[in-house]
């Protein structure tokens, strides 16, 4: 019997925006908002200042400067006003010390469900990506990770696409955990579910034999099924290419897709500067926000296809 997704709950209920107001936080801001409005959910605003802990916070008092950042107070009330404007309950604070300290630390005293963070620009450094403070969260928390990179901050200062949702995976065993969330998200925002996996081109058949691809888009509508909530249809494609990261995005964009979700490995987060992490390169790059459910799961991979052998350097690493 089909669930109704009136009765599914949403996995997001207590969000947590984390900025530090860069160039990108009105794009990373309308993604929380949109968020938020989809899954009736409470907002909290956070910003961190360097320096040390503050004792009363909600004083404005910093033992550094006595003050806290005037512009920041202000940008940090407006925003608020904006989410409570537009029906969410939202709370703001701003804190001093470590922020992904500070970031964490909000999450286990907030029941977080969700964080959302922006980035900066590329540089050709997975540290200059993304900064001390995203890395560090994104290789800690222990809830999912919304990033929202360069090109999807331009994108969601525009508009708010309501397309589909991508789930992309490599069949690995952590996949288990986020195929749920996927299928949990897309079943409570009643947006439809799109399952990708990517194999290398090499693999790309001329003579018109399809047996591969279907074979795994069967595999897709299996893992799917594995979810104790069933999917509501959802569709399943296998595309080939030289680039796993330039696929997953192409496919985003071509679906005008409202949100993309990886399943990454913890021990891929901590790799050295070159080469970028897939995972990393998908966020940088995405026209929408990329949700990562990291996993301390260093199971083998399931055996799903045939083509396993040959694609397991397509893993999302």
């Amino acid at each position: 019997m089909e669930t109704d997704a009136k009765t599914i709950r949403s996995p997001f209920k207590h969000v947590l925006l984390a900025t530090d107001f860069a160039v990108s936080l009105e794009g990373s801001f309308k993604a929380a908002l949109r968020l938020c409005e989809m899954n009736e959910a409470s907002l909290w605003i956070l910003h961190v200042l360097k320096g040390d802990a503050v004792t009363e916070a909600e004083t404005g008092l910093s033992p550094e400067t006595g003050l806290f950042d005037s512009e920041a107070l202000r940008l940090l009330k407006q925003l608020s006003l904006r989410a409570r404007e537009a029906g969410i309950d939202c709370k703001s604070s701003i804190e001093t010390g470590v922020a992904s300290e500070k970031i964490l630390k909000a999450i286990d005293s907030d029941e977080i469900d969700l964080v959302i963070l922006g980035t900066s620009e590329p540089r050709g450094s997975k540290r200059l990506v993304f900064g001390p403070t995203a890395e560090a969260v994104m290789r800690k928390a222990p809830c999912p990770i919304m990033t929202i990179g360069p090109v999807a901050a331009d994108v969601m200062k525009k508009n708010s696409a309501r397309g589909p949702i991508v789930f992309a995976t490599d069949f690995h065993a952590l996949t288990r955990k986020a195929i749920r969330l996927a299928v949990l998200y897309s079943k409570s925002t009643a947006l439809q579910l799109h399952c990708l996996h990517v194999l290398p081109r090499t693999l790309q058949v001329t003579d018109g034999d399809q047996t591969l691809s279907a074979i795994l888009t069967s595999a897709l509508r299996h893992l799917a099924a594995t979810c104790e909530i069933e999917a509501d249809l959802p569709v399943c494609c296998v595309r080939f290419g030289s680039e796993i990261s330039n696929a997953i995005v192409d496919y985003a964009r071509e679906q005008q897709a409202s949100m993309i979700i990886l399943g990454v490995r913890r021990s891929s987060m901590v790799t050295g500067d070159e080469p970028l992490p897939i995972a990393f390169r998908i966020i940088t790059e995405a026209p929408c926000p990329v949700v990562t459910i990291v996993c301390e799961s260093e199971a083998e991979s399931i055996s799903l296809s045939p083509a396993k052998s040959e694609a397991s350097h397509f893993r999302l690493q």
